[in-house]
């Protein structure tokens, strides 16, 4: 049913076809990109990358890691001058979770905190170092949950490890982080809402200062990802739709207008890519990833059920 399950094409045409309105002409036709994807499987625990061309497969895992601490929510890369490459993790359950850092060359874990709710996301701000972690309420579920907060943790030095608690600010039903380089904002989406922070910070401290010019309702705010083609803009997941968010006059388009989806990115080729659930089945999504070039992967292991998936760039934008 999910193979089948195509987002419908509002402003920018459907992904069951190639979606003229977001390629370039010719581009239709063009085999699909080269990159590897990142997703992470809520029944394992495990996070494994894939070739995006090849199937999504145990023999075909190109690396892997199973963090503790719950369904992983979040998994993306990142690059820093202490430790090089790292993968930012969220892991846990409804009552609590684990934010973590590990080393991608050798995989070990340089830093960790627990967080009293259920993290959604972790990024990391270039520049300053400084790690927020996203949480979701510990009650009620859907639109019914309350609560919700925003953890910011602070370096002591350039390396993951000396990482601190800094401020813990309320975010109704905080899901979804990303740090913009260009307007250097921390974008945050939840609940009813999705804004952008300014991270201030001294010798001993760092916190979040909202940019109120800057905020924007939205429906059940789930995912906040960068358009690799279009750097003035975000796209977003909410209840009903995926949108494009306009950097400049945060005016929001309808791009898509299937329900339930988890994450939505555009790859600099033009093709997208993303997961959601379906009515009636697991919360959290399925085995598939979908793609408007080529064919759907569904990730075949035991009981998969893939929350995000990530394309593999430690590029925020």
């Amino acid at each position: 049913m999910d193979r089948r399950s195509l987002l419908k094409g509002v402003a920018a045409g459907a992904l069951a076809a190639p979606a003229a309105a977001l390629l370039p002409a010719g581009a239709a036709s063009a085999a699909p990109a080269a990159f590897d994807v990142l997703v992470g499987d809520i029944t394992s625990g495990r996070i494994m990358l894939f070739d995006r061309n090849k199937a999504f497969t145990s023999a075909n895992v190109k690396w892997s890691l199973d963090p503790a601490g719950g369904h992983p929510m979040e998994h993306r890369f990142r690059a820093t001058d202490g430790d090089g490459e790292i993968l930012l993790v969220a892991a846990g359950t409804t009552t609590s979770g684990t934010a973590s850092i590990y080393r991608r060359s050798d995989k070990q874990k340089l830093w960790s905190a627990n967080v009293p709710n259920y993290p959604h996301c972790i990024e990391r701000a270039r520049g300053t170092g400084v790690v927020v972690v996203a949480g979701r309420s510990d009650g009620g579920s859907g639109g019914t949950a309350t609560g919700g907060s925003l953890h910011v943790f602070r370096p002591q030095n350039k390396y993951s490890s000396s990482l601190v608690p800094a401020q813990t600010i309320p975010f109704h039903q905080a899901h979804g982080l990303l740090w913009d380089p260009q307007l250097d904002r921390m974008w945050a989406i939840g609940g009813s809402v999705l804004t952008a922070y300014r991270i201030e910070t001294t010798s001993t401290s760092a916190k979040l200062v909202e940019d109120t010019a800057r905020r924007i309702t939205v429906t059940r705010g789930h995912d906040v990802q960068p358009d690799y083609r279009d750097t003035g803009r975000l796209l977003i997941c909410e209840t009903g739709g995926v949108h494009a968010v306009d950097k400049a006059t945060m005016r929001k388009t309808q791009l898509h207008d299937r329900d339930l989806v988890k994450s939505y990115v555009q790859h600099a080729s033009g093709e997208q890519m993303w997961t959601g659930a379906v009515a009636d089945g697991n919360a959290f999504g399925t085995r598939y990833v979908h793609f408007n070039l080529g064919t759907t992967r569904p990730v075949e292991t035991a009981g998969a059920v893939v929350y995000r998936a990530r394309i593999d760039t430690t590029l925020y934008q």
